[in-house]
């Protein structure tokens, strides 16, 4: 067995204890019902009013080439070693304990963020629909909800989050069908077509600048796209299951976002898209469905909650492989009868307790630092992705292997991976450039590089008192 094979076969070792019952259909659900949230039903109007109809589309396609170039190393990498923990254990044994360590608490933090922002929306948004019902009854109503969600086996948690994120796609599919219906005249009797994405100004009507300022936040609406290797690790055939997974994945996330940021900008002039709410909303409210709002609203509830759910998952079988991998209390590696991860669910769950705190708390500023936060260790995660798969294919050869013998290959390596880092380098600076972007580099890059010399100090204490021991 070549060296490349024994340092996979450490990887899959340190990351078993998790049941492998996930279908293909269960993974790509799994993962578009993490990815396809507020990024599609709320905030692509704002997109659309600050870079135009044709802007907004450029801004969309730049996201989804980065997304697919993270997706495309990291899906070499999954398919290789199919293991819960992904990024943190494929950093721990491709780059060193520290940068795994480092990589691992800060998807970890992303995961548990997430959750509570999406608890925290859909208690806000419940609050609209039912006036009278105090919204923190929402927030404790859904993190129970969540925790029942989790203590399932992988394979019913699958088929719920199947189902639940099959509301979301419903919904896109109507949102598409009304706004074809709408542009063509089949809907309302008169033809519309493309005028609204070629009037008043034109499809770039506020230049290249609002498309690069108005790309980070398409860029973001991706967020969660790589949750589908966490799914891996309980995967029934990953070798099988994960490349058509993968490819599925990529091709319906990518025309989703685009061909409804398409229909957005024909159908909704650009300079009403932030004053009309959600384009969900004035589209249904265009067909002549009344109560559009409310339809729309129960969407983004189901919508934030199936992304909390999926985000709940990942948190849990980050801390669980870090525990694995020794970078966490081993208690955290725990799995009850049913193999769910049961400690790491309730520190994960923990964490939605900011969600009650953050309620009482100006709502601007809260918002502000978890967005900030999360467009931070996004990108990290995504660059050390990237490396990751660098690193794996360089090791790979150089045992004797034939890349041949992948069963999913980064296409176009290593053009890719090298292209991918270089894209988010460019993306920092961007945001070091833009005032309202700057907070994200503010927060995050500390606590990256706390993370990582913390632990680096911590080793070598642990390494000096072992050896200490010895000599004694």
């Amino acid at each position: 067995m070549g060296t490349e094979q024994n340092e996979v076969k450490k990887v899959l070792d340190k990351s078993k204890g998790l049941e492998r019952n996930f279908s293909n259909r269960h993974i790509q659900m799994y993962t578009i019902g993490s990815t396809i949230g507020t990024g599609i039903f709320l905030a692509s109007g704002y997109v659309i009013h600050n870079a135009g109809p044709g802007g907004a589309v450029v801004a969309y396609l730049i996201g989804s080439l980065i997304m697919c170039l993270m997706m495309s190393c990291l899906g070499e990498l999954t398919v290789a070693m199919p293991v819960a923990g992904n990024v943190q254990a494929y950093a721990t044994e491709l780059i060193n304990d520290a940068m795994g360590f480092t990589t691992g608490w800060m998807k970890w933090i992303s995961c548990a963020v997430t959750v509570t922002a999406q608890v925290v929306a859909s208690s806000i948004i419940m609050k609209n629909i039912f006036p009278n019902v105090n919204s923190l009854v929402w927030t404790v109503a859904f993190t129970i909800l969540l925790v029942l969600l989790n203590i399932l086996p992988s394979k019913n948690y699958g088929e719920v989050e199947f189902w639940f994120a099959s509301i979301k796609v419903i919904a896109v599919i109507l949102f598409v069908i009304t706004g074809i219906g709408i542009m063509t005249g089949i809907i309302g009797g008169k033809a519309i077509g493309f005028s609204n994405f070629v009037n008043d100004g034109g499809a770039f009507p506020n230049g290249l600048k609002a498309i690069l300022v108005s790309m980070l936040s398409a860029i973001f609406a991706f967020g969660g796209s790589d949750l589908i290797a966490t799914a891996a690790g309980e995967t029934k055939n990953p070798g099988v299951e994960m490349p058509k997974a993968i490819r599925g994945f990529l091709i319906s996330i990518t025309l989703c976002y685009v061909v409804c940021v398409i229909l957005i900008g024909c159908v909704l002039p650009w300079r009403q898209a932030n004053l009309a709410g959600s384009p969900f909303a004035y589209m249904f409210r265009s067909a002549g469905i009344n109560s559009a709002t409310l339809l729309v609203n129960i969407i983004v509830v189901t919508s934030a909650l199936s992304s909390a759910n999926g985000f709940l998952y990942a948190s849990i079988r980050t801390l669980w492989s870090l525990s694995k991998h020794g970078q966490a209390p081993k208690i955290l590696a725990k799995t009850n009868n049913k193999k769910v991860p049961i400690y790491s669910l309730i520190i994960s769950i923990m964490f939605a307790g900011f969600a009650i705190i953050s309620s009482f708390i100006a709502a601007d500023t809260v918002y502000l630092f978890l967005i900030s936060l999360l467009a931070s260790i996004d990108i990290f995660v995504y660059a050390i992705d990237c490396i990751c798969q660098m690193r794996f294919r360089k090791r790979y050869i150089a045992a004797g292997n034939k890349v041949e013998d992948l069963k999913y290959k980064t296409p176009f390596y290593p053009f890719t991976p090298i292209f991918a880092v270089v894209t988010y380098i460019i993306i920092v600076i961007a945001m070091v450039i833009d005032p309202t972007e700057r907070l994200a580099i503010i927060f995050g890059l500390p606590m990256i590089l706390l993370l990582y010399a913390g632990y680096k100090l911590f080793a070598d204490k642990i390494k000096s008192t072992k050896n200490n021991d010895l000599n004694v």
